[in-house]
């Protein structure tokens, strides 16, 4: 009986270590993504005021900017610009691509990160 008990005593101790060995491995997963994810909204942020000023020089003023991203299993990000405003409705094929060209210029430059621009 005595036996029965340490033995369910050294069960439950070695799940209570498990646990808070794995606690403290994802503890650190989450503090470097936490981290990743800092670091990406500064960049974003700055690409967000660039994107701006760059679409008012080119006479989109008041133009809506909605930035999103999608993270891959690899931990690449594809980012999608979308861009309101009126005037852009009315832009032939070439001068899309024109703007868009444009706008590549702006891009921060991270290798994991890729960008598509719809407007």
């Amino acid at each position: 009986m005595v036996q029965r008990e340490y033995r369910i005593a050294a069960v439950l101790l070695v799940l209570i270590i498990i646990s808070g060995v794995k606690g403290t491995v994802m503890s650190k997963e989450n503090s470097e993504r936490a981290r990743q994810n800092r670091h990406y909204a500064a960049l974003e942020e700055e690409y967000r005021e660039r994107t701006q000023v760059l679409l008012e020089e080119e006479g989109y003023h008041n133009c809506g900017i909605n930035l999103t991203w999608v993270a891959c299993e690899d931990g690449s990000r594809e980012y999608t610009l979308l861009l309101h405003h009126r005037k852009l409705s009315r832009l032939t094929d070439e001068e899309k691509v024109a703007l868009q060209n444009i706008l590549a210029e702006t891009e921060f430059q991270e290798e994991a990160c890729s960008f598509r621009y719809d407007l």
